[in-house]
């Protein structure tokens, strides 16, 4: 699998220009595939793994296109409480803004000079040489969704007795006994 040079575990392309025209695709994932990402997430396996992708052009100052990801699964996994296998059904969901590296500008802004907001958070991933990786948009959204430590249907933690220690009077006491 020689797509798997860049991102290790997902790639797929699509040109920008052909994104901001507006796709409808689903990725699903093979094989091969799935036991790549069940070994890089710890999973015993994932038996399922595909994503509803769409893509459009947001309209704004600069030309951004807007990747819009629904994920479904299924995978096999140890409870987070009771260390048994079992299979349960994971999904996801993931928007995310692009925008191509040369239409990029470089703001330089004073401390203080301006207030930011929750939107400042939430930049636009910059594409370098004109293409958008849905595939790592995918691994993304299954990081999301996915939950190490999930517990199994029915399995409850319970707290092991505390250990009671003797105070060191009561040891103090069983030493004058003992002499």
């Amino acid at each position: 699998m020689s797509d798997q040079q860049d991102t290790g575990l997902w790639e797929h392309r699509v040109r920008f220009d052909q994104a901001a025209k507006g796709l409808t695709l689903d990725l699903v994932a093979d094989e091969a595939r799935r036991d790549l990402i069940a070994k890089a997430f710890g999973m015993i396996e994932l038996n399922s793994l595909t994503a509803h992708i769409t893509t459009r052009s947001v309209t704004g100052d600069k030309p951004v296109v807007r990747v819009s990801l629904a994920l479904k699964g299924e995978v096999t996994q140890e409870c987070g409480v009771s260390l048994e296998p079992f299979t349960h059904e994971i999904s996801g969901e993931l928007e995310i803004d692009c925008i191509e590296k040369q239409r990029v500008t470089t703001e330089v802004a004073e401390v203080g000079a301006r207030e930011f907001t929750l939107d400042d958070l939430d930049e636009p991933d910059v594409i370098e040489n004109g293409q958008i990786d849905l595939g790592q948009y995918v691994i993304e959204a299954l990081g999301e969704a996915y939950d190490p430590f999930a517990r199994k249907p029915g399995a409850v933690f319970e707290e092991p007795e505390p250990v009671k220690e003797p105070s060191p009077f009561a040891v103090l006491a069983q030493l004058k006994r003992d002499e």
